[in-house]
């Protein structure tokens, strides 16, 4: 069987997807828990590939016998168009990802989608290859006669170090950058512990954390292509287990893979705040970037979220992370509850003043599957039935405080705020940290593409 699997356009921030893309691990990851069975697999990254219009892409589904395509809410209008371009050219549709997985009924509403794989796909993708007969796949959701039929859910993958590696030999290795240093991603973990309101993470991995041991995710390093130089860990808590995080970064060391590769991970303010030692190692062993999932710098909108955390906690954490060379990358949430306007500019003055190194804002989102979207539901802050095929990426929700067009203004004007002042970067202590900082010696090698590529295409959408 011939089969294509799709990574649709992920659209992330005002024009950041120009000055970092990362390769498509879940597709990479499916396709090596398949690479032993006698199918033929290609991945098709439209992330990196933009010259597929409606008919290049039609022409490209009819060779195959079955399209697979990764989906995330924001890229679910993407999808459904590609799908029922597969769906004229007769050949099946497998999805899988966030979406499908928390609004599975999504392929009783369209019947451009033949098959759903909800959560974790890789057994599931490869029973369904190995023709396992269809009603006995767990985790699955298909077409049966016209009537759609739900297979009982599948278990968490309970040792992630039985899973096999990705195949990364599918896609282009020079097409993936951070800040134009080649790059690639890892995963050691799946899932969280926590239960912010607003994420679906806890729900789709049904509420566990799994780690995979650190000489696996070692073996993981070394997979990756000859030519990258800067790892991304995808874990949606990498520092959650401080001891065995300790244990990685000493292998990395102890192999030497710090001489090789920079290193960056997702985390929790709370961890590396309160785990100083972590972090010194973290930085030793070549992490040179952070990224926070910060979201408000109001305690009372803290609180709402149930990050679990205090104002001080996210200053500590800064702190240490520029103490040890690290750069941090601030995510922000627009309009969360409880907040208005004014709030919202106290919010994008205190990151200058907490010294965020770069930043990404996004309007606040009840995704499906998250308490946030029980709550705005309810209070009919958002249609039950909002069509999310018909999502073009802005605010979709008013709050108590807010209209959705003041929350997706104040988004905007966000990002003209923090990157539009030259002053803040060339005046302040973080050009500073770039140029004099030794663990930095990789931005004064891309500094003139960083300045001449794909920033310059970010500061004109500012306009």
């Amino acid at each position: 069987m011939k089969i294509l699997l799709i990574y649709p356009p992920f659209q992330i921030g005002m024009g950041m997807g120009k000055v970092m893309c990362s390769p498509p691990l879940s597709l990479l990851t499916l396709a090596g828990a398949v690479k032993d069975l006698d199918h033929e697999i290609e991945i098709l990254d439209l992330n990196v590939d933009y010259s597929y219009g409606i008919k290049k892409i039609q022409k490209k589904i009819e060779q195959y016998d079955m399209v697979g395509i990764t989906c995330m809410t924001n890229t679910f209008k993407v999808v459904l168009n590609i799908c029922k371009i597969a769906k004229k050219s007769g050949v099946k549709t497998l999805l899988g990802g966030f979406h499908p997985t928390l609004q599975p009924d999504i392929i009783e509403k369209f019947e451009c989608i033949d098959m759903i794989c909800r959560g974790e796909g890789e057994e599931t993708f490869r029973e369904l290859l190995d023709d396992k007969p269809i009603n006995k796949i767990l985790g699955l959701s298909y077409r049966d006669n016209g009537k759609v039929v739900h297979n009982p859910d599948r278990p968490s993958i309970k040792n992630l170090d039985n899973l096999s590696y990705p195949d990364n030999s599918l896609i282009p290795s020079n097409s993936y950058h951070y800040l134009w240093v080649k790059a690639w991603v890892v995963e050691s973990s799946r899932g969280c512990p926590f239960k912010c309101n607003f994420c679906c993470v806890t729900k789709f991995h049904h509420g566990k954390y799994r780690v995979k041991s650190p000489q696996r995710v070692i073996n993981e390093i070394l997979n990756v292509p000859n030519n990258v130089k800067f790892i991304f860990f995808v874990d949606d808590n990498f520092s959650l287990n401080h001891k065995r995080v300790l244990h990685i970064c000493e292998l990395i060391r102890k192999n030497r893979l710090h001489k090789r590769f920079m290193f960056a991970c997702q985390s929790r303010v709370d961890d590396l705040a309160n785990n100083p030692d972590m972090v010194k190692e973290m930085a030793k062993a070549g992490f040179i970037c952070v990224f926070l999932g910060i979201e408000s710098t109001k305690q009372m909108s803290l609180n709402r979220m149930n990050k679990q955390y205090t104002l001080d906690k996210i200053r500590k954490c800064i702190t240490l992370c520029h103490k040890n060379g690290m750069i941090i990358f601030g995510a922000f949430i627009i309009g969360n509850l409880g907040e208005n306007s004014a709030d919202v500019w106290r919010t994008l003055h205190m990151m200058k003043e907490l010294e965020i190194d770069i930043m990404m804002t996004n309007p606040l989102t009840p995704f499906p599957g998250t308490p946030l979207y029980d709550e705005a539901v309810a209070n009919n802050w958002i249609p039950k039935d909002f069509r999310w095929e018909k999502w073009d990426l802005t605010a979709v929700m008013n709050t108590p405080d807010m209209s959705r067009s003041e929350i997706q203004d104040l988004v905007d004007e966000s990002y003209r705020f923090f990157y539009k002042d030259i002053g803040y970067f060339i005046f302040g202590k973080r050009i500073l940290r770039v140029i004099f900082n030794p663990k930095f010696w990789w931005f004064r090698k891309v500094a003139f593409n960083y300045l001449t590529k794909g920033l310059t295409e970010f500061f004109l959408k500012l306009d």
